[in-house]
């Protein structure tokens, strides 16, 4: 009764109870006193009433006023209450589409899904002779069956309970909790609760992570005895869980793992194809295939290209477990356009998955061919393997302008010229100069500067092959200086020790310049082979926005290193600048494999942006090309000016990115400015869902700029990433405090917690007892009472 009285739940049991006052009982006497005499003093001077009546009227108004002075002194009760409340035990079940995955069991792995399926009990001993049999028997179980049948086959959520207020949660990209389904017995009128496990493994991602911080969090306040994880552990996405179960541990709570599902199922995954965004006509393109496999070691696979949607014939690889790359040839035979290249790999029969055995890329084909100057003074031994290069090369339309030699050959050989061209017409025709060893005074001051307006306002290139007579030394203070990446030394050229080769930059790396192979430690021994360089000419370092791409040996790291070979952007068009002529020395015992491959793969970067339209006064550029959905989108923006001068006098730079084909769907993107490099602008984006994106400059500046596009293309890496994480999961136990449970331990998982007792709690609380509805129902009486007699007698 005075619980209810209270407001207590039922549940709480109310230990102790004292009464307190707001006030001081001097106010509490001095406002009794005054109510007693205002009461008999009122009543007194009413004659004509029957004592007995003034009595009974006295006393309902007394009492009327002493419940109002209660009220008044502002009661309260300091109540202890305990009541006893078991722990909260979380269980996470893992929904993403990973678990659907059918892992194809032999007889070494099968003990476990057997147990799980209680086709072994978790007391009797496995018998491999019988392995065989029960494969047969159980066939290829998902990984979300195993979870559904590990709990209800091991009553484990029933143990659980009575210890524990059990909570199950499912999670992938989201956490859901599973509600109980409240059922009425027929027998009698209780309630029973059963938990509905309808388990379907169709999510996107798994964030393992987020999943227990966020069941953690909704029980702030409240003890957590520990989380039980049911998953394959391949987390792709969300909080790291390996941090999590760090920060759950100074807490006290632990984790208990089930990890479901084999780590190394069979698989073929075809990663990526590696090849050029842009290729010409009739090119033999190399595809480079990126090929994944486990459980297959020697067997053959039939990889297939498909080009749009077109299937060519396809190729045997002999598989090896690990990552292995196979070589397809692409021959383009359109005119120009865009074509999409498949790679795909023929699935087995007992392959876990064929949702990762194909991958996609997009290829633009151009009919055109690069038009290249190259002046050079005494044929030297680059010069000669150069020419030879560039000759065979059928991208390419070559001229050579000889500054010695013989004066006739221009007019016996149509790939000689006999002076550089004087008018725009002839000499902006070129898409790219190759400046070998030729003096400066060579030149007169409007051809220099003609050079320059090709590069810096008609997206021409410039590219410098240094040599000791005159490259780079004697062009310091000309035009040819401010075009190109590095900053021209004074004096002769240095000798450097015998043994010094080039070093490829982090930059370099990233280049399809110097990146000439798959492997760096490939692309290293290639670039150590050119290692009696002997000498190089005097530099001062790359310019504050150039781009270093080798080095050498004796340079020192960091901003002092030499620019061997540097690149930079000069107004529309671009400028690179080779420190050495003797590159033809990776030509030792491979011929011109990697000499070709570095000069053609440089001339190509320095020359597309031009073919494709894309050297204006704005050039807007992506890191790469294809994206999957989330991937960073690098985006660059150089701006110049109306007389193709870096802008300085702008903090930032909008672009839009728009959905292709859906120009009412565009964003917004701020470009910061790039540190030391005037009129270079850059940000980032994270790619949204997969289609083609178009980036464009806003409406004022369209016309001036270029709208270039990527791809968004994105394999779920739930399908990606087939095998499981049991090392995931240990480690996620032991960082936490809890440990990695099999078939076996789960069945006696409860017995780790017979010591567990519900506990109890003690709360002391302040009960406000002025505003209970007794008081006021009191008064109500008591003066209600007194006003009926006063109203029968007449009484004002």
């Amino acid at each position: 009764m005075l619980e209810k009285i209270l407001g207590l739940e039922s549940d709480q049991k109310i230990d102790s109870l004292t009464i307190g006052w707001s006030h001081g009982p001097v106010i509490a006497l001095t406002l009794i006193i005054l109510a007693v005499i205002f009461s008999v003093y009122l009543y007194r001077s009413e004659r004509q009433l029957p004592k007995s009546r003034r009595i009974i009227m006295t006393v309902c108004q007394g009492l009327a006023l002493l419940v109002l002075i209660i009220i008044f002194m502002g009661p309260f009760a300091k109540i202890t209450k305990s009541n006893s409340y078991k722990r909260n035990m979380l269980v996470l079940i893992d929904t993403s589409s990973s678990m659907a995955t059918k892992d194809q069991r032999n007889a070494n792995s099968i003990e476990e899904a057997a147990r799980a399926l209680g086709v072994i009990k978790s007391t009797d001993p496995f018998d491999p002779g019988k392995a065989n049999e029960i494969q047969t028997r159980i066939g290829n179980p998902s990984r979300i069956e195993l979870a559904k049948a590990t709990l209800e086959n091991t009553n484990v959520i029933s143990d659980l309970k009575d210890k524990f207020n059990v909570n199950i949660f499912t999670f992938d990209s989201q956490l859901q909790p599973i509600k109980e389904d409240e059922k009425v017995g027929e027998a009698e009128e209780t309630e029973t609760q059963s938990i509905s496990l309808d388990l379907n493994a169709q999510g996107e991602s798994t964030e393992i992570g987020s999943a227990i911080n966020e069941a953690v969090g909704k029980f702030a306040g409240r003890e957590v005895a520990g989380v039980m994880v049911l998953s394959d552990f391949i987390s792709v996405k969300g909080k790291d869980p390996v941090e999590s179960a760090r920060s759950l541990s100074t807490q006290g709570i632990p984790i208990y793992t089930v990890s479901l599902g084999l780590p190394s199922p069979p698989d073929i995954h075809v990663r990526k194809i590696i090849g050029p965004d842009v290729v010409f006509k009739g090119d033999r393109v190399p595809l480079r295939v990126q090929i994944e496999s486990k459980g297959y070691n020697e067997r053959t696979v039939n990889i297939t290209l498909k080009i749009d949607g077109n299937e060519q014939p396809s190729q045997q690889v002999k598989l090896k477990d690990g990552i292995q790359f196979a070589e397809l040839i692409f021959v383009p035979e359109q005119e120009s356009g865009t074509v999409e290249l498949e790679v795909s790999a023929a699935a087995f029969n007992d392959e876990t998955t064929d949702k990762n055995n194909s991958s996609s890329h997009s290829v633009r084909i151009l009919d055109e061919k690069i038009k290249v100057l190259y002046v050079e003074g005494i044929p030297r031994w680059e010069f000669r393997y150069l020419r030879w290069v560039l000759l065979r090369d059928p991208r390419l339309d070559v001229r050579f302008l000889m500054t010695q030699g013989d004066p006739a050959l221009a007019g016996s050989s149509p790939r000689h010229i006999g002076a550089l061209p004087q008018n725009k017409e002839d000499l902006f025709k070129y898409d790219l100069i190759i400046l070998g060893d030729v003096p400066a005074g060579y030149f007169n001051t409007e051809q220099l500067e003609l050079i320059d307006e090709l590069v810096k306002e008609r997206g021409g290139s410039l590219m410098m092959l240094a040599g000791p007579v005159a490259a780079p030394t004697s062009y310091k203070d000309t035009a040819i200086a401010n075009i190109l990446p590095i900053k021209i030394g004074a004096g002769s050229w240095n000798p450097v020790p015998n043994g010094t080769y080039p070093v490829v930059t982090s930059a370099g790396r990233l280049s399809q310049s110097t990146s000439l192979s798959l492997s760096d430690d490939t692309t290293d021994r290639i670039w150590q082979k050119v290692n009696r360089m002997h000498q190089l000419p005097p530099v001062d370092g790359a310019k504050a926005g150039a781009t270093v791409l080798l080095t050498h040996s004796g340079s020192p790291d960091g901003f002092d290193q030499y620019p061997l070979v540097a690149w930079q952007r000069y107004g529309t068009g671009k400028s690179l600048f080779v420190g050495t002529e003797d590159l033809w020395r990776m030509r030792l015992e491979v011929g011109d494999r990697y000499h070709a491959r570095f000069w053609g793969q440089t001339i190509q970067f320095l020359t597309l942006s031009r073919l494709l339209g894309q050297n204006k006064q704005i050039t807007i550029e992506t890191d790469r090309a294809s994206f999957s959905e989330g991937d960073t989108v690098q985006i660059y923006a150089n701006v110049l000016t109306e007389s193709f001068e870096p802008v300085t006098d702008i903090e930032e730079y909008t672009v839009l990115i728009e959905p292709k084909g859906s120009p009412d769907s565009s964003s917004e993107i701020q470009l910061s400015p790039v540190p030391g490099t005037d009129g270079l602008f850059s940000g980032a984006h994270v790619a949204g869902k997969d289609g083609a994106y178009v980036l464009k400059a806003e409406p004022s500046d369209e016309s001036r700029a270029n709208s270039p596009e990527f791809e968004v293309a994105t394999i779920n890496p739930e399908d990606r990433e087939t095998g499981a994480r049991p090392d995931i999961a240990k480690e996620i136990a032991e960082i936490s405090g809890g440990k990695e449970l099999n078939q076996i331990a789960i069945s006696g998982f409860k017995d780790d917690f017979n010591s567990e007792k519900p506990r109890d709690n003690e709360v002391q609380i302040i009960e406000e007892l002025w505003d209970k509805e007794i008081l006021f129902i009191l008064v109500l009486l008591f003066a209600g009472t007194e006003w009926f007699f006063r109203r029968r007698e007449n009484l004002v």
